[in-house]
């Protein structure tokens, strides 16, 4: 008897729990609710870099040499033309005085009162009398040859001597022009190479392009410059009234980012601030080593920023208004609405795009409506 009522007792608690069990089973699943409301999302690329001067400027020697001089440190405001640094030019510097003494040395001689010119003048000058003598005693010869005192022989001999130094004097005046030409020739040689040699000397005096202020320094007093390589960068400046926004954006999101395109900026400098600003320029080659595009922003801080400060920032490249919902509350096409205490599947056409977790309906919701989120 004993042994029966635990044996009907044991059915009943089988019994008891499996219609708890039945009755958890069939209460419903608890869910969210998501009222459907009209909102305006935005869709952001990511993106890094750094805050420049829109006409800054990398410094490079034309010429190699030892750094002699170095004018200016960082942040120093400088002019254009202004020398920055100065490299070692003592062999240029020495061809330079050795051109400018051979051409001191021409130009005396070219000079007209010069002791070379009035030595040449002179000898001229001794030849033109001799000629004049010559004639002198040809005319009076001739006068006598023709009254029949002088013999041929002797007539023909003067008149050679006189044709003789004729031609010799007209020689020398030749040589002599000829001489002051050659030296006006080598004088206008002399004076190009030493133009050329002073621009060449110019290369070693490192001026700067535009007005601005040095925004980096490269190179120490001592250091070695090979103008062939492509690291020889002296400085880096730039006019601090022309800020510009550089960023890097990834290779995968390029074809997302267009110009005109609103860009949310935030610095390290100012903590909880946000700058708005726009895409005014995208590079049309992309780094290789960093697979990254470099983008140029126009924003405007309306503070006191410096060059070379990091920024982050997010560029809006879709920006829309219209019904919104959870992803979570999609599935298949369909949503679940909420309505009068019942469920009810409604089929719904959504955008391709996602922005931030959400969807864009497009059709099949109104706003009002509530919808499980499961």
């Amino acid at each position: 008897m004993i042994f029966k009522n635990k044996r009907l007792l044991i059915y009943l608690t089988l019994v008891i729990i499996l219609l708890a069990s039945l009755f958890f089973l069939s209460k419903p699943q608890r869910t969210d609710t998501y009222k459907v409301q009209k909102k305006k999302m935005t869709t952001s690329v990511y993106a890094s870099g750094y805050i420049d001067s829109s006409d800054s400027v990398v410094l490079k020697a034309e010429v190699s040499g030892t750094v002699q001089t170095i004018m200016v440190t960082e942040g120093d405001e400088i002019k254009t033309g202004q020398v920055l640094l100065i490299l070692y030019h003592a062999p240029v510097s020495e061809n330079l005085k050795d051109m400018e003494a051979q051409i001191g040395a021409l130009s005396e001689r070219l000079r007209p009162d010069s002791d070379f010119q009035r030595g040449l003048l002179q000898y001229i000058e001794m030849k033109r009398v001799s000629l004049s003598d010559i004639e002198k005693t040809l005319n009076r010869l001739k006068a006598l040859y023709q009254e029949g005192l002088v013999s041929e022989a002797r007539f023909d001999e003067i008149r050679r001597e006189h044709e003789l130094a004729k031609r010799d004097y007209e020689r020398q005046i030749n040589q002599f022009q000829d001489n002051m030409t050659s030296l006006n020739y080598q004088l206008e040689g002399l004076k190009a190479k030493r133009q050329a040699l002073k621009a060449e000397l110019d290369k070693y005096y490192i001026r700067s392009p535009i007005n601005g202020r040095v925004l980096r320094r490269f190179v120490n007093v001592g250091d070695y410059v090979n103008h062939m390589q492509q690291g020889n960068a002296l400085f880096s400046i730039g006019n601090e009234r022309n800020i510009e926004t550089l960023l890097f954006v990834d290779e995968e999101y390029i074809p997302k980012i267009k110009e005109g395109m609103k860009v949310y900026i935030s610095l390290d400098a100012y903590p909880g601030e946000v700058f708005e600003g726009v895409i005014k320029a995208i590079d049309g080659q992309s780094d290789r080593t960093t697979r990254t595009l470099k983008v140029k922003a126009d924003v405007n801080y309306g503070k006191p920023v410096f060059f070379g400060l990091t920024v982050e920032a997010n560029i809006i490249t879709v920006e829309s208004e219209g019904i919104f919902i959870p992803e979570s509350a999609y599935r298949d096409g369909y949503v679940e609405v909420f309505e009068g205490g019942r469920t009810d599947k409604l089929k719904v056409r959504v955008s391709p795009e996602r922005s931030n977790g959400y969807l864009h309906v497009t059709e099949g919701l109104r706003e009002g409506q509530e919808i499980l989120i499961r």
